[in-house]
């Protein structure tokens, strides 16, 4: 899911649309008071939509491509010597041991030991396909695989079959999403540190280049190093466009539309989800399919001539002429008409003494940085309440992110179709979406949060009931704890910015981002490491660990109707 969510708050503490001229005294309020002018949410705030959150279908392409591109085929040893035999029949049978599972798994041909024979020597003396059955098996030892012949039924290729990424390298492919994970936090964490400075559109534009070229070169690397070095650059420059385009849209709409922006924005995202398994069920061959979904993202480069500025980034950075000739824009797209010009002259005078006077205060180096970083994050820890909320929110978006990869990632676990799978889990996320606005207002946030996690939680948990041959039942209970995950993590990000006093919520909320990408970089593994002992363990993981989470948001005070806490004391002097 992206960093950007369902920001609700985003319209707290925008200016009134009434509010006098001569009582505007910050920038913030002097540009709201021009965007009520030239209008906040019309026809050009529609088109900047469509141009800013189109990004999300090719974000959500990669994001989940390693469901494909990384599938693990079946897969056992093959025993070189067989080869001169026929094919007609099972060369398995006798060559490989039958392995066992847990209640609820079947017995299969093992996926990394074959018995110890002196295979060329029978095969010299005569041995038949049919005499392999035959062969005794008791007290023979085995040895572990040197090759693998893989299953093409499903995957024509897969990057794990190319690399052998199987038995005591299975944690490799694990690290394909796991990188990738990373790859997101580092592109959030430093690119977008980077668009305040250089600007929003100028961001997103070197990085809309930087994730064409990556994304085309995966599909071309003949190394697994390189594969994942350049994952995780698409899965950075991702982030570079994602997160500024989406501050573009909130910069430019008036408080009235930020929500309902801020939800469709994550619709484009659902909807490659679901376009994802669609493209991969007819293309196969896991190279042809990275190029499918990476070659149509040269339409990135188009923004070069479509996407703006924002400009209330503009007006903030001594650039006004050129916000006014954008807002000016806005006005004649929305039938509106620009405040007068005495009005923007006062407005502008008052931008330009804030900025100046932020410029007298000397900009901190990157060691300053770190040592305001650790006490912002002391703070969030030093007091009682403070601390209760912090550790609460930090363990529900770990858990949160975890669940919503990990059940996407489930198929192959449950003998669901990897591709019904990850269509239903895109699908369901729009409606989840309008769920939390419905029930945010109806219910708050705490109760919102508690339900949505028990709930999600419980649906995992009955995995563990279901054998693992009904495969439509154990489908349909990940897709219901995958619509109630995808509607926490909404009101997850909304409710960790209304837990922390303003000193301290962007730290607050990225060191809730840092949780959940953790927790999505673990997701794989206990996917595909733990779901080798039962196919319901990682499913039981995570309903655990969300029955957990919704628990302890009852220790949660209710947010939904009190104004946003400014400092530490106000916290603590609240009940919790």
């Amino acid at each position: 899911m992206g960093g950007a969510q369902n920001l609700e708050e985003a319209g707290d503490g925008a200016g009134d649309a009434d509010t006098p001229l001569q009582q505007i005294e910050s920038s913030s309020e002097g540009f709201q008071h021009i965007l009520e002018s030239v209008g906040g949410l019309g026809r050009w705030q529609w088109k900047l939509f469509i141009l800013t959150s189109f990004c999300g279908i090719f974000t959500a392409f990669h994001n989940l491509a390693a469901v494909f591109l990384a599938a693990t085929p079946d897969h056992w040893c093959h025993v070189a010597p067989l080869d001169s035999l026929g094919a007609s029949h099972d060369l398995r049978n006798g060559s490989v041991p039958w392995e066992g599972g847990w209640k609820g798994q079947q017995s299969k041909y093992s996926s990394c030991l074959y018995y110890d024979r002196n295979w060329t020597g029978l095969v010299e003396e005569g041995l038949q396909e049919d005499d392999l059955p035959l062969l005794p098996t008791d007290g023979v030892p085995t040895l572990a695989c040197q090759e693998w012949e893989y299953d093409h039924s499903t995957y024509e290729t897969t990057a794990v079959e190319e690399w052998n990424l199987v038995c005591e390298d299975k944690y490799r492919m694990s690290l394909i999403q796991s990188t990738y994970m990373a790859g997101v936090l580092t592109g959030a964490l430093v690119l977008s540190e980077l668009s305040d400075k250089f600007g929003r559109r100028t961001i997103s534009l070197i990085s809309s280049v930087g994730f064409v070229i990556s994304s085309i070169a995966i599909a071309f690397v003949t190394h697994y190093s390189l594969f994942l070095t350049f994952r995780f650059l698409v899965a950075a420059f991702g982030s570079g466009f994602f997160l500024p385009n989406f501050v573009i849209l909130m910069e430019t709409v008036g408080p009235e539309g930020r929500t309902i922006m801020g939800m469709l924005y994550q619709c484009f995202f659902s909807v490659g989800f679901m376009l994802l398994p669609i493209i991969a069920y007819f293309v196969n061959e896991w190279r042809a399919l990275e190029l499918c979904i990476s070659v149509p993202s040269v339409l990135l480069l188009l923004n070069y001539w479509f996407l703006p500025e924002s400009p209330r980034w503009l007006m903030t950075s001594g650039r006004s002429e050129e916000a006014l000739t954008i807002l000016r824009q806005v006005a004649k797209t929305n039938g509106c008409t620009m405040p007068p010009q005495a009005e923007l002259d006062k407005i502008i005078s008052n931008i330009e003494k804030e900025r100046k006077g932020n410029w007298r205060e000397k900009e901190p180096n990157l060691h300053q940085k770190l040592i305001n970083f650790f006490r912002s994050t002391i703070t969030l820890l030093s007091t009682k309440n403070m601390r209760r909320r912090c550790l609460i929110i930090f363990f529900a978006w770990f858990v949160v992110s975890m669940v919503y990869y990990g059940l996407t990632f489930s198929g192959g676990n449950i003998n669901a179709s990897p591709y019904l799978l990850v269509f239903l889990s895109g699908l369901v996320e729009i409606p989840s979406y309008f769920l939390v606005c419905w029930t945010l207002k109806k219910f708050g946030r705490r109760l919102n949060l508690c339900v949505l996690f028990l709930v999600c939680g419980t649906a995992c948990l009955l995995i563990l009931a279901v054998p693992k041959d009904m495969v439509w039942l154990n489908t349909t209970l990940a897709t219901v704890g995958k619509f109630f995950n995808s509607a926490a993590f909404g009101v997850a990000y909304i409710y960790s910015a209304e837990l922390v006093p303003t000193g301290v919520r962007n730290i607050a909320v990225g060191t809730s981002s840092v949780c959940a990408r953790i927790g999505s970089a673990l997701a794989p593994f206990i996917v595909d490491l733990l779901g080798t002992l039962h196919y319901a363990v990682p499913s039981t993981v995570f309903g655990l660990l969300s029955l957990a989470a919704g628990l302890l948001a009852l220790l949660l005070p209710e947010t939904g109707h009190s104004n946003l806490p400014e400092s530490v004391e106000e916290v603590e002097q609240l009940p919790r």
